[in-house]
């Protein structure tokens, strides 16, 4: 009887230890094939153009908001007063 239980403890957590990786092992591989890598592009500001527009065209979802994005650009592009003007050119992240 003590034999049959043993058994049947170690087929549950045997199938459970399969179980577990198989699952870990999926999220990684969902992971994985989500994953984005960052790319830059220059851009010259056009008139009208303001870091919110340019972010709304750019950012994906990988930034939180909005803000993020655009403290990135200013960062980037040591931007201190976060003030752009027509013709100047800026180097812009995103995701590919």
């Amino acid at each position: 009887m003590r034999s049959k239980r043993r058994v049947i403890g170690i087929i549950i957590a045997v199938v459970f230890v399969f179980l577990m990786s198989t699952f870990l092992l999926s999220n990684n591989l969902i992971e994985a094939q989500g994953t984005k890598d960052k790319q830059f592009t220059s851009i010259q500001v056009q008139k009208g153009d303001t870091l919110w527009k340019i972010a709304k065209k750019y950012m994906g979802n990988e930034y939180s908001s909005v803000d993020d994005y655009i403290e990135e650009v200013c960062q980037t592009n040591h931007i201190y007063d976060g003030k752009i003007t027509e013709d100047m050119y800026l180097v812009i992240p995103y995701y590919k």
